[in-house]
């Protein structure tokens, strides 16, 4: 039983983890087509900075009884969509780049609009290729130029006859897009180091899961499979939650980083992190070897109400790195190791919590910043050069500008033939939905769909109870907020959210139309969207993942086993380098895991080699999993020559195996009795893996 100190008996904890339990369920249940959900990354303060921009252009348009205002609010929504992350210089430059592109660029097509359907199809290809294209230049400025052609497609259905007139709308929303620059800017400033420390929030948070769900799986006395499915799903989490932690403190700038305490105890707690995933994952592996027996009831349930009580321990260090509580981590971290070594005594294998963890392979930017005119000619030259590269009928960057222009335009055109009302939701889902590969548009498609389907329903509820201006205003205010916030969440809660904020808007520049009406239209156009999206991405110019994905499996498969060499000689290697192999293991599953998932999702069907595979990896989870187990178990020792010469033999076999030369042989298995249980693990983990690499060799042979 925990003591009362290390888990103090409040109703407070309780809930917590009750609601908690109830998020990750939701997540780990969530269907295949929703490609993200992660609660821990939703951006309340992004959220209210939008709707504050937003609400306030629709209060001044009902303060100047002037509908035009509506357009003022979707330009400071769009802005705040613009805005990179990053140093203000940065943010300034998307925010402000897109409100200039998509003031110029909507003008000019609305005014070709007003001129016919020829000169409107012309600037919709012009601008929705040019948008895409944006993509070979980063992700920063494609959000920046892919929203200015959603912007050219939305004026597309307001033709601009009246140049008096057509300007005037310009100015408005040029206005709405000033405003959430200047909202941003000056008095929402975004911390420095905000985004690391929201960073490091999801960091432990994912640690929180990893432990949390391994005191479930204890306590229901799970099998293999329930605990090879946590290791895949868990640790792929966790580095990736890691690895946008060491993107974002390096992208600090270097101005922030020097003798600046905060950024010391970000680095602190970025280590700390790593330290505690290799130290779970080995907990995890010595937590599914406990006997499920009766007499060892009693270690079992120790050992899963000190994982809860860690994940707590972890979910608070997290909350609190996230709000720069800095005076309450270090006695977070106190009870966590304790907790830590209570556990220790309670496993059947025990592991130790590391405190001279050393973090390697990480270096954020010290030097200081150039001067303006020489970051202006690297920054023309880098564009330069990047263009030049993608001018080509080979690069994928022009490919999906070409798909993405002409599957628009040809939306537009039959938009025009058949005069569908709001016409322009259905080519801005097209323009939205298209990815440059099968895989990433094919679950996007159906994720707005979903999510418009939910919205419509949503719309037309909140139509039919508000009809007033001012109700209006106030009624999108929390929708932009959840919009924004759920964003980085799920694309489907995003669309969602999105759905009925745009039809409210639309209701406040036209007021007494039928909300009903506009919820099924928005959702019909979307529909559409996704059916011109879908046929584009399989029959224009289709980018699909390479179908022999070896490299991954090969790349995943030397990285692991070079882990656990090196985990059971691990008295003669350093820190540095056991953690550097560590973390490369865990970057080559997941990279394989992530290669795989996009082939399955674009053939949508299984093969026995991808079921080989599958199975392959799950072995490499177990791997890097024994290979932590030995390298952090309190009763290490060097390797004997017997399994020091059936590892060299074993380890050339599966490089045969990759290499497809010759076929791998079976060598004897060493003495068992020679064996440490960690080292029985390994043994037969690697010839499990020698097997299923043999059969997958033939498979593909055959």
């Amino acid at each position: 039983m925990m003591s009362r100190k290390s888990n103090p008996p409040s109703s407070s904890p309780r809930w917590s983890n009750r609601l908690y339990a109830i998020v990750t369920a939701i997540y780990r249940k969530r269907p295949v087509w929703m490609v993200s959900f992660s609660a821990s990354e939703a951006s309340l303060s992004e959220g209210l900075r939008a709707a504050c921009a937003s609400t306030a252009m629709l209060a001044l348009g009902n303060l100047l009884h002037d509908p035009t205002f509506a357009w003022a609010a979707i330009g400071a929504f769009w802005t705040c969509l613009a805005d990179a992350a990053g140093s203000n210089r940065a943010r300034f430059a998307s925010m402000m780049g897109f409100a200039l592109l998509s003031t110029l660029c909507g003008g000019l097509t609305a005014f070709a609009s007003a001129g016919g359907t020829l000169l409107a199809a012309l600037a919709v290809l012009a601008f929705t290729s040019l948008g895409a294209f944006g993509r070979i230049w980063g992700a920063a400025t494609s959000q920046v130029t892919i929203l200015a052609a959603t912007a050219c497609v939305v004026m597309v259905d307001r033709p601009m006859r009246d140049v008096r007139e057509g300007l005037a709308f310009l100015g408005v929303y040029l206005i709405g897009c000033l405003f959430a620059v200047a909202l941003s800017l000056t008095v929402w400033r975004i911390q420095p180091f905000g985004a690391s420390r929201s960073s490091l929030r999801a960091v432990y948070l994912r640690l929180a899961d990893i432990a949390f769900d391994s005191a479930r799986l204890l306590q229901q006395r799970s099998t293999p499979g329930e605990w090879a499915t946590h290791a895949a799903k868990f640790r792929a989490d966790a580095r990736a939650a890691l690895e946008r932690s060491r993107k974002a403190l390096a992208s600090v700038p270097a101005t922030r980083t020097g003798g600046r305490e905060t950024y010391d105890a970000l680095l602190g707690l970025l280590t700390e992190g790593e330290a505690l995933f290799a130290y779970l994952i080995a907990v995890s592996g010595a937590c599914e070897k406990m006997p499920g027996d009766a007499g060892r009831a009693n270690r079992t349930t120790r050992a899963a109400h000190l994982l809860t009580g860690m994940s707590e321990m972890l979910r608070s260090i997290g909350a609190d790195a996230n709000e720069a509580r800095w005076t309450h981590l270090a006695g977070l971290q106190l009870r966590l190791r304790r907790l830590a070594r209570r556990l220790e005594t309670v496993l059947m294998e025990p592991v130790t919590l590391k405190s001279d963890f050393e973090l390697v392979d990480f270096a954020p930017v010290q030097s200081p910043p150039p001067r303006w005119r020489h970051s202006a000619a690297a920054m023309l030259a880098r564009i330069w050069s990047t263009l030049k590269a993608n001018l080509s009928p080979e690069s994928v960057g022009l490919r999906h500008a070409a798909r993405v222009g002409v599957t628009t335009t040809a939306g537009f055109l039959v938009i025009r033939a058949f005069a569908l009302p709001f016409g322009y939701w259905a080519t801005m889902a097209t323009l939205l939905i298209l990815q440059p590969s099968i895989a990433a548009t094919w679950p996007r498609s159906i994720e707005r769909a979903a999510g418009s389907i939910v919205g419509g329903v949503l719309a037309a509820g909140i139509g039919y109870a508000i009809h007033s201006p001012l109700g209006i205003s106030l009624a999108v205010f929390p929708l932009v907020m959840a919009t924004m916030a759920l964003r980085p969440v799920s694309y489907s809660l995003f669309v969602l959210f999105l759905t009925p904020t745009f039809v409210l808007v639309a209701d406040f520049a036209t007021p007494g139309a039928n909300e009903f009406a506009y919820a099924l239209t928005r959702l019909g156009n979307n529909v559409l969207g996704c059916v011109l999206a879908l046929f584009a991405t399989f029959y224009l110019w289709p980018t699909r993942e390479k179908t022999d994905y070896r490299a991954y499996l090969s790349d995943a498969v030397r990285a692991n086993l070079a882990y656990l060499n090196a985990a059971l000689e691990s008295p003669r290697r350093s820190e540095k380098d056991m953690e550097r192999l560590r973390r490369a293991a865990g970057l080559g599953s997941n990279n394989a895991e992530e290669a795989i998932a996009r082939i399955r999702l674009e053939k949508l069907e299984d093969s026995m080699a991808d079921t080989v595979t599958l199975t392959v990896l799950s072995v490499l989870r177990k791997m890097a999993g024994t290979a932590t187990q030995l390298r952090l178990s309190a009763n290490r020792r060097n390797m004997h020559d017997e399994l020091r010469a059936w590892m060299a033999a074993v380890n050339a076999d599966i490089e045969a195996a990759l290499n497809r030369t010759i076929p791998p042989l079976r060598h004897e298995l060493p003495a068992r009795e020679r064996l440490t249980s960690l080292e029985a693990d390994a043994v037969g983990e690697l010839a499990l893996m020698q097997r299923l690499l043999t059969e997958r060799m033939r498979e593909a042979r055959g």
